[in-house]
């Protein structure tokens, strides 16, 4: 749910300027942005799922000693769902804990696909989904949702894109592939 609580949109605000540097201090100061957001609107569940990325994106490129800090992405995901079931980054995010964290590929599969429903044109849940059918022993399933996920992502190409091009391509015998047009 948003707010018509206009300071914890404006803290929010705060939050997602703070989280886009990518460092360890940025998504700290970002969570303490978002944890105000929380206290003036307690029913916030786009705070809490932009806080719970920040701890996945954290314990995803190993920014994070904390050994907690997927549990709390996780924690913090089902908080948002629970408040707002129609948060596309809520179920991605809860959708790449199952996968990395728990390898509970079809929950995985199930959360990115609920992810995409809800929001078609948001290009991360196709990458969630791509990885889970590769791990769930699938890689030729995943061939039309990384081709989804990589056609949303341009012109950006993040590295987890192009890892995730390259481990698809092995999974399927091809050779390694670094470049624009992977689909070739």
């Amino acid at each position: 749910t948003y707010t018509s609580n206009p300071e914890a949109y404006d803290y929010l605000l705060r939050g997602l300027e703070s989280q886009w540097h990518f460092t360890k201090e940025a998504f700290a100061q970002a969570r303490q942005m978002y944890n105000k957001a929380i206290e003036l609107d307690p029913t916030y569940a786009v705070a809490y799922a932009w806080m719970g990325w920040t701890y996945w994106m954290e314990w995803f490129y190993q920014l994070s000693d904390d050994p907690q800090a997927v549990e709390q992405a996780f924690a913090m995901e089902q908080q948002a769902i629970a408040l707002d079931d129609s948060l596309s980054l809520a179920h991605d995010v809860s959708g790449a804990v199952y996968l990395f964290r728990n390898k509970q590929y079809e929950q995985a599969i199930a959360e990115a696909k609920r992810a995409i429903a809800l929001s078609p044109n948001f290009y991360s849940p196709y990458g969630v989904l791509a990885a889970s059918l590769i791990c769930a022993g699938r890689p030729a399933e995943a061939i039309e949702e990384m081709k989804r996920y990589y056609g949303l992502d341009k012109p950006v190409y993040t590295r987890y894109a192009l890892w995730l091009c390259n481990v698809l391509h092995l999974d399927l015998g091809r050779s390694y592939i670094y470049q624009d047009h992977v689909w070739d």
